[in-house]
């Protein structure tokens, strides 16, 4: 019984993936062109699914425990096992942009900017990591930063009604 487990996990579809699986290429290319918010929702609900897959079975425990820290408010925690997953999978975008996250919840927006760089290196059309920039950029009263954020946010998600109302109230201030 062991065996027919590994081996269906071996040989899944699913099995492993992260910021360079194929299959992002399609959505991507869907996510741009989709005018129907519904649509766009679920395009991106199957990007996030997609990079928060690990490329190894330990990085992914240490990563799905961390997001069970994050969930409840264990911050420290969260950052702990993040960064231990940052340490074993450097190249795993949505590990840095997750321990981003959690140093935007503490209200350590440097380190949160640092995390969300790796990740745009990694990933540049990480959509929720440019959000956060976007975020980052207002509390700091940096209006262009967050313009252009919204800018790039837009050159991935067209229809995305958020970016287009900030980047319009934005511009509203600017003048």
């Amino acid at each position: 019984m062991k065996r027919l487990i590994i081996l269906i996990i071996l040989f899944s579809n699913f099995a492993f993936a992260d910021q360079k699986d194929a299959r992002l290429i399609e959505l991507f290319d869907k996510l741009f062109l989709s005018t129907n918010n519904m649509e766009a929702s679920k395009l991106l609900f199957n990007i996030w699914d997609i990079w928060s897959i690990a490329d190894n079975q330990e990085t992914q425990i240490l990563f799905d425990e961390a997001n069970q820290f994050m969930d409840v408010g264990e911050l420290d925690n969260a950052i702990e096992l993040f960064s231990k997953v940052i340490e074993q999978s450097p190249e795993f975008a949505e590990g840095w942009n997750k321990r981003a996250t959690v140093y935007f919840l503490k209200g350590e927006l440097n380190k949160s900017i640092s995390d969300i760089e790796k990740t745009l290196y990694l990933e540049p059309r990480h959509f929720g990591a440019l959000d956060g920039l976007a975020e980052i950029y207002l509390i700091k009263d940096d209006l262009l930063g967050a313009a252009a954020t919204y800018r790039r946010i837009l050159e991935i998600i067209p229809s995305s009604k958020k970016s287009q109302d900030r980047l319009r109230l934005i511009n509203d201030l600017l003048v």
